[in-house]
């Protein structure tokens, strides 16, 4: 078999919150032993819908986040698997921290000290804070607040970097004492912070809600429909804005004065959008995308959910890759974000029963 990255790595989980098992994912995929600690009841993950069919009705969430791990229910020999382990995850709140060896990674929404040390969060209020949802919606009524978990995910990545920082540390004989490192999910996410909170930091003035597609100081910037698809579209310098003119025919626009800059074009979008938009829906997705492309300028394809297995480019990149649940069913799932090419990771791969391997193998 050919060799992987983190082979040899022990990883125990204690958590199994998404933030937590996104970053155990990251050393499974490459390769390292992996085992969720998990009380009777499952970890947290195993109680977030949708659920699949079968299986128990496991939760496509857990699914996706517990490829390749063991599940070993919690029980008298915790001590020694935790203190065997190179890296233990938790939240910052477990108990069995003294039993620890290696590295101790706590992964918990706003750090282990500070004003909100130990509070709960949520994705939706991380987004609050960093003024991500600020200008998101309908000028009227409240903003759109995004669904899933992305502050969660962010926030496991972020831990993964220094988990592994910490990991080939004691690999390379550069650290020989047990160590704490925290990660915050809070601070993880001011990753998607919009520079209008830095100016009403710095200015005190508040930018308005101007409405979907409408981000300020770039224009155009959103998601619009076209005739067979949506399309991604950002249009930042002049040469692009030329370029975008003349592959949808509104080359009346492109000399104008005043849309020759993107804040200039926000001031003229009640010219622009109209047309815009009726010239998008005369044309194909995907066609746009590849013409694009050949301009240099940045179109994105959008897929709706339906069209996303059949992506040309994610096929071409193995973007996704099977689930195999207890049941057999298989599930497809996103696969790991970066890649090593001569310790490539795995594509997909079972997922375990609750308390599947209940004595500990290593």
């Amino acid at each position: 078999m050919q060799p992987m990255a983190l082979d040899g790595i022990r990883v125990v989980d204690l958590a199994g919150t998404v933030a937590t098992g996104y970053c155990a994912k990251l050393f499974a995929d490459y390769g390292a032993s992996v085992t969720n600690l998990e009380p009777d009841g499952g970890f947290p993950t195993r109680s977030l819908s949708p659920f699949m069919p079968g299986a128990g009705g496991m939760s496509a969430m857990h699914a996706y986040l517990h490829t390749n791990k063991r599940s070993v229910l919690r029980g008298a020999d915790d001590a020694r698997i935790i203190g065997a382990a190179d890296l233990v995850l938790d939240d910052g709140s477990d108990t069995d921290a003294e039993h620890i060896q290696g590295v101790r990674s706590s992964i918990s929404w706003f750090g282990l000290d500070g004003p909100l040390a130990g509070a709960t969060g949520s994705d939706a209020q991380c987004f609050a804070m960093n003024a991500m949802l600020r200008n998101i919606g309908r000028v009227e009524g409240p903003p759109m607040i995004p669904t899933g978990y992305q502050a969660q995910v962010v926030g496991g990545a972020t831990a993964f970097i220094g988990s592994m920082i910490q990991v080939l540390a004691g690999e390379l004989g550069n650290r020989t004492e047990p160590v704490h490192i925290e990660t915050s999910i809070y601070e993880s996410a001011l990753c998607f912070t919009e520079v209008g909170m830095v100016g009403f930091h710095n200015s005190g003035a508040e930018a308005p809600r101007m409405g979907i597609n409408r981000y300020p100081p770039t224009y155009p910037l959103g998601v619009f429909p076209c005739r067979d698809g949506w399309l991604g579209v950002t249009v930042l310098t002049p040469s692009q804005w030329h370029s975008f003119c003349d592959l949808l025919g509104m080359q009346e626009l492109a000399d104008v004065p005043l849309f020759q800059s993107a804040i200039g074009r926000l001031q003229g979008l009640e010219i622009i959008e109209p047309q815009m938009c009726a010239a998008l829906l005369e044309q194909s997705a995907e066609e746009l995308f590849y013409n694009a492309q050949n301009r240099r300028v940045p179109l994105a394809r959008v897929p709706t959910m339906e069209e996303l297995f059949g992506v040309d480019q994610f096929l071409e990149r193995q973007a996704f890759s099977d689930a195999t649940l207890p049941d057999g069913a298989t599930l497809k799932v996103p696969s790991v974000p970066f890649r090593l090419f001569d310790t490539p990771p795995n594509f997909g791969g079972p997922v375990a029963a609750l308390g599947e391997h209940g004595e500990y193998g290593g």
